[in-house]
């Protein structure tokens, strides 16, 4: 229920993006996620913003564990949730890390009308999250 709550405020939060596309254009987001072996995709989830698409992407594997991926979907990821540090990237920016017990949240900018980029984990303590997230390419090897 609690991450049911933390999509449903993340999907109709509204924002304004940083950087216009080109005049004309859209710009379609893409969460920069790989799933891990073993879980399955969930559907996906567009929302359409004046400047781009912001995307969501759902994965759930065997024993019930999710992952959802965000990119360019505007709201306060993690919010309500004990910060737990920041983590290094695959590409040299550092991510935000959010949550306890078995619900995360990594957030992070990579620059543009996409951020915020996020992945939140429901199901999975913090080893097994963050190792999913290397696993998927972003997080550096922990």
């Amino acid at each position: 229920m609690f991450v049911a709550g933390i999509l449903g405020l993340v999907a109709c939060a509204r924002g304004d993006s940083s950087e216009p596309p080109p005049a004309g254009e859209t710009i379609a987001c893409a969460p920069v996620f790989e799933a891990p072996t073993g879980f399955e995709p969930l559907g996906s989830f567009e929302e359409d913003y004046p400047d781009h698409v912001g995307v969501r992407l759902g994965y759930r594997d065997e024993e019930g564990r999710e992952l959802h991926a965000f990119a360019g979907i505007p709201g306060e990821f993690g919010e309500g949730m004990r910060y737990a540090g920041e983590v290094p990237l695959a590409h040299g920016r550092t991510g935000r890390l959010f949550g306890g017990g078995r619900v995360w949240v990594l957030v992070w900018d990579e620059g543009g009308a996409c951020d915020p980029r996020a992945v939140l984990g429901n199901g999975l303590g913090r080893r097994t999250f963050l190792a999913s997230l290397e696993r998927s390419g972003i997080i550096a090897p922990q």
